[in-house]
């Protein structure tokens, strides 16, 4: 039994194809774990991880939506294989900005699984992507 989304079918362990072709754009979302609304209240840092993490990879920031649980994103790398490293950092980056009393609420409501593989307890360990492949689907 897996999830439906608009319709499409996601088992939870799926084995989930990226596109890695430069030129392409990909629309990103990112949640935090279990929809925590922690991203409006800490906006200034979330600023600050995407600010970093357009210092060290190259990519342009088409557009980007935030909510208090999720963020929608577009960019366009200029190395492909650069996306998932951009997610990476700025989830990374977020994380290492919050404060301890933030930090050791959410990993205290983690399952020993999590914990034991040192979840943050802030993001979810995966995103969604979409690769834009022309410009009417941008």
């Amino acid at each position: 039994m897996g999830l439906r989304v608009w319709g499409l079918r996601f088992d939870r362990y799926m084995k989930y194809r990226r596109i890695f072709e430069n030129g392409y754009s990909y629309f990103l979302t990112l949640v935090t774990h279990e929809r925590k609304p922690l991203l409006i209240e800490h906006i200034n840092l979330l600023r600050y991880a995407v600010k970093l993490s357009k210092e060290k990879y190259d990519y342009i920031l088409d557009a980007i939506v935030i909510l208090p649980d999720h963020i929608h994103m577009i960019i366009t790398p200029e190395i492909a294989t650069d996306y998932p490293k951009v997610i990476t950092h700025i989830k990374r980056s977020f994380v290492y900005g919050v404060n301890e009393k933030l930090e050791e609420d959410s990993k205290s409501q983690l399952s020993n699984s999590k914990y034991k593989r040192k979840h943050s307890g802030i993001w979810q360990e995966r995103y969604y992507e979409h690769t834009i492949r022309d410009g009417t689907r941008f």
